[in-house]
């Protein structure tokens, strides 16, 4: 017997004394109760405190529990499976019935497949695993933590034995300390050819203009033909075909460094033949730094936008890159070769999700900087409300001022077509997509505007009436309703919507035709016309679907609108959003506007005013945001402001930068100097430190080591630094950093994919006496793993593991898995349970002893019960003792009755004489019982004198009173 907690045994010496002294027996005629009741107690305490101490049996046990760890990782191939489960098989066929088994499958990881059974049949694997690694360290603890605790415990490895990461010899002894026995069967696959790249390194760091070497190595199993690509930021910069020899064969390619910022070099081998066992190792990457002026990238969608600006920037010093919107990178390599971003009056449609994803990415994680300036086609007019590049400015652009914009009424006419139930996308039906433009464009509207939607297909129709945009909801949900059916008349539609939005009052009218366009043209133009010319409403054409007429076009530009061709429905937003802000009229401010400098901020360093503004767009500063130039009174717009974005720093312009609304700054001696500490001040600033950056990768875990030092070489100590991790995914970490050595700073993340990362260590601290601030980028590339470069499969590894355990090579005996030398184990059955069990059973008695009383006569009675009721006398019999008890009973009642009138009489003539004694009776034989009834003849007592059946009153009357 044990107990799983027997420190609670302790409460016995607590509780019991407490119980004895509350219930110890203290009055003279309860004892025999109260002492019971204490014995119960006592009892009914004690098994309390031992089923909470865990009480439990313990006996011996003979079963085995195997577990069957499968190797399917990689190097071993999904081809040794099936072998792997007959070896189960015939292991299992012939088992003890009561041994069980379970199967657990592992590679980088371990699942387990099968459970615990003691059943024969096997099945198939099912199990998915990450296989680019062999984890056996993890595979083992994963079993010792399945075992039961009541059986003989027995690990069976089918594997090849090819460690990538772990420590399977730390874990095996951990098993033996556990009782568990460690057994092996070898599985490897046959040894082919193979053909890798085992070696790939370029400068860590390198000037711009400086020639430097990449230096790559391949091994090759056996002479084949291969052809050699190698990649600079995703752009093909060198091929060679190749005749590799047995062994390893090096090869150098000789690079300029033209553009500063990061080199991604990736090697890849293209093998001829059948000498490639895996071609996952036929790619590898590595990174260079190129360390130069600072270099910056300009979007523009118009050259007439930066005809002034990219001289001014050139000559401010700065390497600029021209970069049409289309060419945008996505990936997250492109961009960290630059200093800053530069948008130039770029509407958001020209700039894709995925695109404005990477610019926040590169802003906020890699610190880098990002301008964006204004114009007829930027912030809300250019549709960038939502929009995640609007998450990085320091304006919104929204106004916030609601008494500034005129009253709007928009009217959406919905192509409801069985043509608009055709997908373009293959996804969405055009009508869907036409649905979802009319949804988001409400949301974009104010509680004071007015919305309406109409629809038509061969004739116009009202599907929701004009109202104003309380419940936004409502009317998103009566557009919902709409379905594709009938012909296409346009022309229709028009004149429906004419008449309903004739009796609007608002100040602004505009309506928005979404259409596929497949309709006759016929006074389409000129009733788009009309509708501007006589009405004043405005008229934007969003044409849905792969093709769509001229003649919507035309509409858009005589109605006063804008024109939207729509393919991919994550355009929509932006759509929506520029076509209600434009819609209003009132996000462009235009006019001669001076500018108030309201703080100081070293973009403007040196400038002791700045020119006039002959325009801008309307925008709210952000709470934290730094506002430098201001808009004369009543509004105060924000015309220059900044913030810090994550590691970057952002600076909006709501002006443009020619000679639209900047004339007079384009012409001003101080434009290139302006220009130039705006770009400069959005470009992290960083000490006169170095922060050198390692990367080391073991175990599946990489390791950041970064040495910092001064630019007097001395140590630099106490820094609060943070490690920001992007991954080939454009997923961030970030981890903290500690200081482990003079000097030195470490961290450790867990990279899940091959390719390159980008590291960010920023930070702050004091150096040389100062304060300082920290904000380097480096980069590194996780090469493939191991797995993929190891061929021989390793026996001894699982040998250490057998004699560590006391285990053996079953691989010529299956049947041998389950029979076993182990000792039988001790095992443990709990029986609290059974503790508060015979606790509730006695707890009745408890009661009953403490609370009911039971006399002698209620034991008679029990008797005479019992007795009655397990007698064998006849019916007849039974009635006649009734009746004679009945005769009885009635006598009884007549002498009580004749004794009760003499005690009576007796009385009054003793209260009369006031003495006690009775006075002589004259006639005593009054006092004589009558004559007795037949059936008591037999009685041979002799009769009763008077002064005796008095004496007997008296006496009788005492007791009854006494009672």
């Amino acid at each position: 017997m044990s107990f799983a907690s027997p420190n609670s045994l302790l409460l016995l010496f607590i509780v019991l004394p407490i119980v004895w002294y509350i219930g110890y027996p203290r009055m003279a005629f309860r004892k025999r109760r109260d002492t019971i009741s204490l014995i119960l107690r006592t009892v009914l305490v004690t098994l309390i405190v031992l089923a909470f101490a865990g009480i439990q049996i313990v006996h011996q046990v003979d079963r085995l529990a195997v577990i069957f760890l499968v190797d399917a990782s990689d190097s071993i191939g999904t081809g040794l499976q099936e072998a792997q489960v007959d070896y189960i098989e015939n292991a299992v066929l012939d088992k003890p019935i009561d041994d069980e088994w379970a199967v657990i499958v592992f590679g980088a990881n371990a699942t387990i497949d099968t459970p615990f059974s003691n059943v024969t049949d096997v099945p198939e694997l099912q199990s998915t695993i990450l296989g680019s690694n062999t984890n056996i360290e993890e595979a083992l603890q994963t079993a010792i933590s399945l075992f039961p605790a009541n059986a003989r415990r027995r690990i069976v490895v089918l594997s090849d034995g090819i460690q990538t990461i772990g420590n399977a010899e730390a874990k095996a002894r951990l098993a033996e300390a556990s009782g568990v026995e460690i057994s092996y069967v070898l599985f490897a696959r046959d040894i082919t050819a193979d053909t890798r790249i085992s070696e790939f390194s370029a400068p860590a760091r390198v000037n711009e203009g400086q020639e430097f070497d990449i230096n790559i190595s391949v091994q090759a199993d056996a002479p084949t033909d291969a052809t050699l690509l190698i990649y600079s930021n995703n752009e093909l910069i060198d091929e060679a075909d190749i005749t590799l020899l047995e062994g390893s064969t090096n090869y150098t390619i000789r690079q300029t460094s033209d553009s500063t910022g990061f080199l991604n070099f990736s090697a890849q081998l293209v093998v001829d033949g059948e000498n490639d066992t895996f071609t996952q190792n036929n790619t590898l990457g590595t990174f260079s730094q190129v360390v130069g002026p600072p270099r910056v990238m300009l979007l523009a969608t118009d050259p007439t936008e930066i005809a002034n600006l990219l001289p001014a920037l050139e000559g401010a010093g700065l390497i600029v890159d021209v970069v049409d919107p289309a060419n945008l990178p996505s990936d997250i390599g492109a961009l960290a070769i630059y200093e800053s971003v530069i948008i130039a009056n770029v509407p958001a449609s020209a700039i894709s999700e995925l695109q404005m994803q990477r610019i926040q990415t590169y802003v906020r994680d890699l610190g880098g900087g990002l301008v964006f300036i204004g114009g007829p086609e930027s912030y809300g007019p250019g549709g960038y409300y939502q929009t995640t590049l609007e998450e990085v400015l320091p304006v919104e652009t929204q106004i916030r001022d609601q008494e500034r914009l005129p009253r709007l009424t928009i009217a959406y006419l919905i192509d409801s077509s069985g043509s608009m139930g055709i997908s373009s996308d293959g996804l969405f039906s055009n009508l869907d997509v036409a649905q979802r433009a009319v949804n988001l464009s409400i949301d974009f509207l104010q509680p004071t505007d007015r919305a309406g939607v109409l629809t038509f297909e061969s004739d116009g129709a009202l599907v929701a009436p004009f109202q104003d945009v309380n419940d936004g909801v409502r009317l998103q949900e009566q557009v919902s309703r709409l379905g594709a059916g009938g012909g296409t008349d346009i022309i229709a539609g028009l004149e429906t919507a004419e008449r309903y939005i004739r009796q609007e009052t608002t100040d602004i009218q505009h309506l928005i035709l979404i259409t596929d366009g497949g309709s006759s043209e016929n006074r389409l133009v000129d009733k788009a016309f009309q509708l501007n010319d006589e009405l004043g409403v405005t008229l934007s054409v969003i044409a849905i679907g792969g093709s769509s007429p001229q003649f919507l076009r035309t509409m858009s530009e005589v109605g006063g609108g804008n024109y939207h061709r729509v393919t991919n429905i994550a355009q929509i937003p932006n759509i929506l959003a520029q076509e209600t802000v434009l819609a209003t009229r009132s996000y462009i401010e235009e006019g001669v506007i001076p500018l108030t400098r309201v703080s100081n901020n070293p973009m403007l360093d040196g400038i002791a005013g700045v020119p006039d503004v002959l325009g801008y767009v309307a925008t709210t500063e952000r709470e934290t945001a730094q506002v430098v130039l201001r808009s004369p009174e009543p509004f105060g717009d924000p015309i220059l402001a900044t913030w810090q974005y994550g590691l970057g720093r952002t600076v909006a312009f709501t002006s443009d930068a020619t000679g639209r609304w900047a004339s007079e700054w384009v012409g001003w001696g101080d434009f290139s100097r302006v220009w130039g500490q705006i770009v400069n001040y959005s470009i992290t600033e960083n000490s006169g430190s170095n922060l050198e950056t390692r990367v080391n990768m073991q175990d599946g875990v990489a390791t950041i080591d970064v040495d910092a030092r001064s630019e007097l070489g001395n140590f630099i100590n106490n820094l609060t630094l943070q490690a920001s991790v992007i991954t080939p995914d454009n997923q961030t970490e970030s981890v903290t950093m500690q200081q482990i050595a003079p000097g030195r700073y470490t961290a450790e993340f867990e990279p899940d994919a091959e390719g390159a990362y980008y590291l960010t260590i920023n930070g702050g601290g004091t150096v040389e006496g100062e304060d300082a601030r920290f904000n380097e980028v480096s980069g590194w590339v996780m090469s493939y793993s191991p797995e993929y470069a190891i061929t021989e499969p390793n026996q001894a590894l699982l040998d250490d593991l057998a004699s560590i355990t006391g285990g053996d090579d079953l691989a010529d005996n299956p049947a041998a898995t389950f029979v076993t030398t182990q000792a039988p184990r001790t095992a443990t059955a709990p029986i609290w349970q059974w503790m508060i069990i015979a606790a509730i059973a006695l707890l009745p008695f408890d009661i009953a002893v403490r609370r009911i009383i039971i006399t002698r006569r209620d034991w008679q009675r029990f008797r005479a019960w019992v007795s009655s009721g397990s007698g064998d006398d006849a019916p007849e019999e039974r009635l006649s003792s009734l009746m004679a008890a009945r005769d009885r009973a009635r006598q009884r009642t007549s002498i009580g009755e004749q004794e009760e009138s003499t005690l009576s009489t007796l009385r009054r003539v003793r209260n009369k004489d006031n003495t006690p004694s009775a006075p002589p009776l004259e006639n005593p034989t009054t006092l004589q019982p009558p004559q007795a009834p037949r059936a008591i003849e037999r009685d041979d007592t002799p009769p009763r004198t008077s002064g005796e059946t008095v004496s007997n009153l008296l006496k009788r009357r005492r007791g009854e009173d006494k009672d």
